[in-house]
């Protein structure tokens, strides 16, 4: 799933570009690209300014996919956090946005 969540934050990846951002050779990513295919939630092509270049992006399969996962992981959230105070809430996302402060810094 993390190559789908990361292949999510653009509408479209060079291979290359996605293989370096996963840290992944392109050997391995092809791979991973090809499961994809075969699950029927990525899409491969060629780039049409430069067809020596690979380009993948999300499907409609892909996004649905990638929407419901992302939904389940809130409602699991907000369940884990029912029990919680609104003082530990409101703790807990200040300590969050700190978090995700810091790794826009170093992303």
């Amino acid at each position: 799933m993390d190559t789908l969540y990361t292949i999510a934050t653009r509408s479209e990846w060079r291979m290359s570009d996605l293989s370096r951002r996963l840290q992944v050779s392109a050997g391995s990513l092809t791979t991973m690209i090809n499961r994809l295919i075969e699950a029927g939630v990525v899409e491969r092509e060629r780039c049409q300014q430069d067809r020596r270049v690979v380009i993948v992006k999300l499907n409609a399969a892909g996004e649905a996919l990638v929407q419901a996962k992302r939904q389940e992981f809130l409602q699991n959230l907000q369940l884990l956090m029912a029990d919680l105070s609104e003082a530990d809430r409101a703790q807990l996302a200040e300590a969050l946005g700190t978090v995700v402060d810091i790794l826009n810094k170093i992303v």
